[in-house]
């Protein structure tokens, strides 16, 4: 039996969603939520965060108990909440975490059109407020063929089905109240790819949280790719989705970071599980102090991300105090 570190400890416990919860929701309210009216925002975080529970138990990314790819989430959202006041990341989120909710329900059942149906209406209603989304269906149906053994005539045009419903159900009234130039420039941009790697427009805080992502999902995937063997043959197939998909939307924010909140929203999604099965399942004194690492350089980011917001508060309420005093 394998040494149980500080690390396990911690990643195993009851505790741990919570706590991070408690982390998340202070980083909220000192970025502004309140303030901002992100309602709508929270209400999707509430959800992805329940969904990616549920998807992290019900498919055994993990062979022990625990919260951890949950609660990663929520780190990671909390290290990029310059994405917060963007409601069309956090519905790009929730849409990911759907889609792969749906999908993994196919794994092996050629009869399975359904969920097929529903995981690609997320993947339509994604591309309604990010069109660029719908480079990745071809790669879906790939995974579909390769990893969960689901694809086939009914679920090939299940997936098809799926994509058009949003744009039946909502394009009549856009069309109405936009006109069709709005659905011509919408399905343009599908093909308007400059400018290519211009990082001029990202500042600190974007290149903070970028970078962060991307370091914790490449550490995930070499980690899965060297000791992903020990666990089952279906959990390794899922979890080659998430790099698949981690590592493409990491080569389209090289190459297009003007798009980079909702390539980094997607980028998110994927990351969580893969650095989550990282910090769990590994023991030796070495993961043990990148486990130290990873948690303060995350919480660190993540109080540089709030540090002005904050003082900003603090010196609204001062303010309002001292209203109150006989002066």
């Amino acid at each position: 039996m394998a040494y149980k570190r500080f690390q396990n400890t911690v990643m195993e416990s009851k505790m741990l969603l919570p706590m991070v919860a408690v982390v998340m929701a202070a980083s909220l309210y000192l970025a502004g939520v309140v303030e901002g009216g992100w309602w709508i925002q929270t209400i999707c975080l509430v959800v992805s965060t329940a969904l990616l529970a549920e998807l992290s138990s019900s498919n055994q990314l993990l062979r022990v108990v625990s919260q951890a790819t949950p609660s990663m989430y929520l780190l990671l959202v909390a290290v990029s909440i310059f994405l917060f006041p963007e409601i069309e990341c956090s519905i790009m989120q929730l849409c990911m975490i759907a889609l792969w909710y749906m999908l993994f329900h196919c794994r092996q059942h050629d009869e399975s059109p359904g969920w097929v149906f529903y995981g690609f209406f997320c993947v339509g209603l994604a591309s309604m407020v990010f069109v660029q989304v719908l480079w990745y269906v071809p790669v879906f149906w790939v995974l579909m063929a390769t990893c969960l053994r689901a694809l086939n005539a009914r679920t090939f045009w299940a997936s098809l089905l799926g994509i058009a419903t949003p744009y039946w159900l909502g394009g009549p009234f856009l069309l109405y109240f936009q006109g069709p130039a709005m659905a011509v420039s919408h399905f343009n941009q599908l093909w308007t790819f400059e400018p290519l790697g211009d990082w001029s427009m990202l500042g600190v805080h974007e290149w903070l949280a970028i970078g962060w992502t991307a370091l914790l999902a490449v550490i995930g995937i070499c980690h899965y790719l060297s000791s992903g063997y020990q666990d089952k043959i279906r959990t390794r197939l899922l979890h080659e989705i998430f790099i698949v998909t981690a590592l493409l939307t990491m080569a389209a924010i090289a190459l297009q970071p003007q798009h980079h909140k909702l390539w980094l929203s997607i980028l998110i999604v994927n990351t969580s599980p893969l650095i989550a099965h990282y910090l769990t399942l590994t023991h030796t004194w070495l993961t043990n102090i990148s486990y130290h690492l990873i948690i303060i350089i995350t919480l660190a980011i993540i109080t540089l991300n709030v540090w002005e917001p904050s003082l900003t508060f603090l010196s609204t309420m001062a303010i309002q105090a001292c209203s109150f005093l006989p002066l």
